[in-house]
């Protein structure tokens, strides 16, 4: 990570950081123009007896340093703005990216933590603003100002701080190369973190179920141990850092009274030149600490600038506008695709053209394939061979949203997020809803209608409060509020009780909402309800007439 890098982030706040370099130039000014008038005060006040003008001097250095104290507020009060601004947009940026990968992504290490590893990596970064790179330009100004007044009060002693210089960069080239190898250890024990958190929220309940409750607080306890002794090591090489600096400078800065002493003696400085230049010396040593510092930080971050080009290197589904839109749907064919899994064939060459109309029931042993074939159609997942088409086109040239419009979908695993009943069908608090009115969907109505607050009922985190079964029917319902021409239902009734099966077998029978219709069901009562059966066992599907 460089500074130009840097810089480069900051560029949409580039008038603020005009703002922030003019500000420098006021106190470059008033930094360079301080040690003169210490010295006058010393030497015709103090020295001198004339109080008159140590009050006047007292006055004038007040109001500097107020103005200075004031100048330097406003910069801050910029830096802060560009700092809460740069880190809502890096955030805001990496989470939509992460809502637009590819599915695939996540099945291995989960969105949590691939959101979480991004957001490390950001907050990581934020250490730039947060560490006053934002105000670099002041700092170089400052330093600028106070070298060239130290320079006219005495360039000999001003040779003598600049000597301190290349041992300090010396000293923090070393500190550099560790920060980056413990800033590296640091991010490798945060994501390992992050994903061991991700396996503990989604095993939850089975932790409860198998009494794992110790076993994971040691676990997330050995967690914290590890981040918090890599984040110790970073800490203390930082403070380090600081320690040997301050001291070769304290050292360097206090022989110049040796040196001062013998130009005062030769008359060749006086004694509130001397005064004022030693005083006005860490006006210059301290923003090169901070510079220091700075590159200390600039490496210690790299580990986490690679990590996030590396995740904004990760594929997106395709959103761009200038994609094909689908349009009414008449055909949808597969044409020899295959899917392997683990060097498992999870589908061999499997071909399937539907019409209009159809209505197709996919049945099979477990992990036969039969999700893997709907997770096809909604692109959830890709062949690795052959290829799908939607009237001819495939389906992979459609814009992804525009293209997933077209489903309406009940999956397996039934998610609903934290809300009421009716804001987990509609999406929207505010939405009309209408199929409460359907006399054909009484079956998943009516239970609703039951309970006290009617669909305004909070279901609660993942619909934790509600039965499977009413899971399913408020995804059944959420499916059939979307306006769209395919309806993909996985296993919807696998929770009901017969009266509701029934019923939702008949409604299947009835409507005609829809131009295609798949079901994965276990249940053989529905197959006479449909046009074809597909039957799916070790990689190959067939296709077959309903019976009856």
């Amino acid at each position: 990570m460089t500074i130009r890098n840097a810089l480069k982030m900051l560029k949409p706040y580039r008038k603020r950081m005009i703002v922030i370099i003019v500000l420098a130039i006021f106190i470059s000014g008033i930094s360079a123009i301080t040690p003169f008038i210490n010295r006058t005060m010393i030497d015709s006040g103090l020295l001198e007896g004339n109080i008159s003008i140590v009050i006047q001097f007292v006055l004038l250095l007040i109001s500097l340093q107020l103005a200075g104290q004031f100048i330097e507020y406003m910069q801050t009060k910029q830096e802060i703005i560009i700092s809460n601004a740069l880190d809502k947009r890096l955030k805001v940026e990496a989470f939509e990216h992460g809502l637009k990968l590819k599915p695939h992504y996540f099945k291995e290490n989960g969105f949590y933590k691939t959101i979480s590893d991004a957001l490390y990596d950001i907050s990581s970064i934020m250490q730039i603003a947060s560490n006053s790179l934002l105000t670099v330009f002041v700092i170089i100004c400052k330093c600028v100002g106070s070298m060239v007044g130290l320079l006219i009060l005495d360039w000999r002693l001003s040779i003598f701080v600049i000597a301190i210089m290349p041992i300090k960069f010396f000293i923090n080239g070393i500190i550099r190369k560790r920060a980056e190898k413990h800033s590296q250890q640091l991010m490798d024990d945060n994501k390992a973190y992050n994903s061991w958190i991700t396996n503990i929220i989604s095993g939850i309940v089975d932790i409860k179920l198998w009494n794992l409750r110790k076993q994971t607080i040691t676990e997330y306890a050995e967690h914290v141990q590890t981040i918090n002794d890599s984040s110790k090591r970073l800490s203390l090489l930082r403070a380090k850092s600081r320690l040997f600096i301050i001291g070769i400078e304290y050292a360097l800065m206090n022989s110049m009274y040796i040196l001062g002493a013998v130009l005062i003696v030769g008359n060749q400085l006086t004694f509130g030149g001397l005064i004022a230049f030693i005083t006005f010396a860490s006006y210059v040593l301290s923003p090169v600490n901070i510079i220091l510092e700075l590159r200390v930080i600039m490496k210690q971050i790299t580990p986490s600038v690679e990590g996030l080009k590396r995740y904004y290197e990760l594929e997106e589904e395709n959103h761009a506008d200038s994609m094909r839109k689908p349009d009414k749907v008449s055909t949808i064919e597969f044409r020899n695709v295959s899917v392997t899994f683990d060097n498992r064939n999870i589908l061999k060459n499997f071909n399937l053209k539907l019409n209009r109309g159809d209505k197709i029931a996919i049945i099979g042993d477990n992990g036969s394939g039969k999700t893997t074939i709907l997770n096809l159609l909604l692109r959830l997942c890709e062949p690795d061979d052959g290829e799908i088409y939607m009237d001819g086109i495939p389906i992979s040239e459609y814009n992804i949203e525009d293209y997933r419009s077209k489903f309406s979908v009940v999956t397996q695993d039934i998610h609903l997020f934290k809300g009421t009943a009716k804001e987990n069908i509609t999406f929207d608090k505010n939405a009309y809803f209408a199929l409460n009115k359907d006399s054909r969907l009484r079956f998943c109505t009516d239970v609703i209608e039951s309970w006290e607050n009617h669909f305004d009922t909070e279901v609660g985190s993942d619909g934790a409060k509600l039965s499977g079964g009413e899971k399913q029917k408020i995804a059944l319902l959420r499916a059939l509020q979307r306006k769209s021409d395919i309806l993909i239902l996985d296993e919807p009734t696998s929770n009901y009780d017969k009266e509701s099966e029934d019923e939702f077998n008949r409604f299947l029978l009835e409507n005609a909402d829809y131009d295609f219709y798949f079901i994965i069901t276990h249940r053989k009562d529905i197959l006479p309800k449909m046009d074809k059966i597909l039957t799916v066992s070790d990689g190959v599907a067939r296709v077959s007439s309903a019976i009856g």
